[in-house]
């Protein structure tokens, strides 16, 4: 899409910029792909531990424990998905502002953003710099009466947990799982606010997912279309 972008709009950014654009956009990607990783981790050792249920069925316990061995794995990939996350976040923010020729380069934070996107007088950027603006406020970072999980304010919840391990110390799980297998065995898992930490990364690697797709046709005026690339799939088309 954004290879089209260039193409349909060849005196809007010099080889410089685009080599740029480029080089962030592999990064969000990259990042984007490591904080994954990190996610089937998760859900690897959750399904490794699931296929040991009937062993706790046959010695008739009612409770599907986590080791200490298990539990520092989990916080490895956990913690990793919390960095990776936070990295995809910052540079695809930088993307965005290069994109937008808003003139920021260097570190990025929620402040520093807005108020680029407040420095975009090119039209039609500057249009577009509107609309991504009020998908990050309302989608991203918004205010949330919810004490926990909210589709508007992932991105804060996310910065929040990450700044925590980075500056602070390892976030400490409980185990207060309600999840229970073949209907009677709790699965002892680590959780947040009774969540298990794979489910609490599925949920933000969807919404870091949502954030790709619902902003490249503001700035590449062109639907999102899923699937293998083919050379015709954008033929002739523009984002209404």
């Amino acid at each position: 899409m954004q290879e089209i972008c260039f193409e349909r709009n060849p005196a809007l950014y010099s080889q410089l910029e685009i080599q740029q654009l480029r080089y962030y956009l592999r990064a969000v990607l990259y990042k984007l792909y490591l904080a994954t990783l990190n996610l089937e981790q998760l859900w690897s050792m959750s399904h490794t531990k699931r296929d040991t249920v009937f062993h706790v069925l046959q010695n008739s316990l009612d409770r599907l424990e986590c080791s200490d061995d298990e539990l520092l794995l989990i916080s490895f990939a956990f913690e990793g998905f919390l960095f990776q996350g936070r990295a995809f976040l910052d540079f695809y923010m930088l993307h965005l502002c290069l994109f937008l020729r808003t003139g920021h380069q260097g570190r990025m934070s929620r402040k520093r953003f807005d108020r680029a996107l407040k420095n975009v007088p090119q039209s039609p950027l500057s249009e577009k710099a509107v609309q991504v603006k009020e998908y990050f406020d309302t989608r991203v970072f918004a205010p949330s009466a919810q004490s926990w999980l909210s589709p508007e304010n992932w991105g804060t919840l996310l910065e929040s947990l990450r700044d925590k391990i980075a500056h602070r110390d390892r976030l400490r799980p409980s185990f207060d799982s309600d999840e229970t297998l073949v209907g009677k065995v709790l699965l002892d898992w680590p959780t947040m606010q009774k969540t298990t930490y794979q489910r609490f990364c599925q949920y933000m690697q969807n919404e870091m997912f949502y954030l790709v797709t619902d902003i490249s046709p503001i700035l590449y005026e062109l639907d999102w279309k899923a699937g293998p690339y083919k050379p015709d799939l954008w033929q002739m088309e523009s984002h209404s």
